[in-house]
């Protein structure tokens, strides 16, 4: 089945004109016209939905509908999604050994050259650290060759009244099929994590097409709370978004960070807690800016960034991201056809 993405223009919705939409009345408030891109032959065609649409057309996409002069046109809603594979590796972790305030290291065996692994995940019970980690591949353990020389794990963990913990303690690296591992943990001065383990991994993944928006920000400092308080805001309300990244020139930092979503900027709802930092030093540098959350489409977004007895960081740029939404329906040359939206009170099509 040929897939074919046509030019969608919402003329109409700029103009808010009302519809008079004989397929059901006056009950769609806006329309737009779908155009071809020189098709000649029937086809199913696919059709991304753009950013304009989603301040007029119901959260779940049940208003819209697709009409040509004989009426509805059948069609089939999709949100592209990540597609991740991931499968245990079975390995055996042996030759622990740490040098003091220098490295930390340790060889996995995977059994058989041939076996394909993309990451190893590194199992410690140790809290509030950043680590620079190099991951090595080998066939036989004497000739080693670099497939991360600067792979980042950290942990954030707070036991207070109100405790929270960020962690992440994998290393991704180019797929290979080395037999053996080399993980080298690089402490430069620091105590050596306690390493419990190490899981390896395959993972196979497809990932989803988005859309990015550059938000307007309000950027003020709770003094009760001490913390900075950066609102995001789309401009209009309905446009999905799910990750985001902030711009610093700030270095030398690490700061907990709420992430909130609202309509009206009274009413807030916490969605996930993240972790920025951003160290340059000879003992450690790497960085973490982007910050992910269940996909939301409120107009504001509010980053709560706990600054404790710290000097604020300066946020001097912001960026969310959202997954592409599309439609799949057969178009006939010739024809014309429009989209249908604006219907508060609608219920998803069912077709066959």
């Amino acid at each position: 089945m040929k897939k074919i993405t046509i030019i969608f223009f919402l003329f109409t919705l700029f103009f808010l004109r009302h519809v008079l939409a004989d397929f059901s009345g006056t009950a769609w408030e806006f329309k737009s016209a779908i155009l071809g891109s020189g098709m000649n032959v029937s086809d199913f065609v696919v059709l991304d939905l753009p950013t304009e649409l989603f301040s007029h057309v119901n959260p779940d996409l049940s208003d819209l509908r697709v009409v040509n002069a004989d009426g509805e046109v059948p069609y089939v809603a999709a949100i592209e999604r990540e597609s991740t594979n991931t499968a245990s590796v079975p390995a055996r972790m042996y030759n622990l050994s740490s040098r003091a305030g220098e490295t930390t290291e340790f060889i996995l065996d995977l059994g058989s050259g041939g076996t394909l692994h993309s990451s190893v995940t590194i199992e410690t019970p140790s809290e509030n650290f950043r680590r620079i980690v190099e991951v090595q591949g080998s066939d036989d353990e004497a000739i080693w060759r670099t497939l991360n020389s600067r792979g980042q794990i950290f942990d954030y963990t707070v036991k207070d009244i109100k405790p929270v913990a960020v962690r992440d303690t994998t290393v991704s690296y180019p797929e290979a099929a080395y037999r053996y591992l080399l993980v080298r943990i690089f402490d430069q001065g620091e105590k050596p994590l306690t390493v419990r383990g190490a899981a390896v991994w395959r993972s196979v993944s497809v990932t989803a097409r988005e859309l990015s928006y550059a938000p307007t920000l309000e950027i003020s400092e709770n003094q009760e709370d001490r913390a900075t308080e950066v609102i995001l805001d789309l401009g209009v309300s309905g446009v999905p978004h799910r990750r985001g990244r902030i711009s610093t020139q700030n270095s030398n930092f690490s700061r907990f960070v709420s992430v909130y979503d609202s309509n009206d900027k009274k009413e807030w709802r916490l969605l996930r807690n993240n972790y920025f930092f951003v160290i340059q030093t000879p003992k450690f540098a790497g960085s973490q800016l982007d910050f992910s959350y269940p996909e939301s489409n409120k107009r504001y977004l509010k980053l709560a960034i706990a600054n404790g007895d710290d000097r604020p960081i300066a946020i001097s740029g912001a960026t969310l991201f959202g997954t592409v939404r599309r439609i799949l329906f057969l178009y006939e040359p010739g024809r014309e056809y429009h989209l249908y939206f604006g219907n508060k009170d609608a219920r998803r099509p069912q077709y066959d």
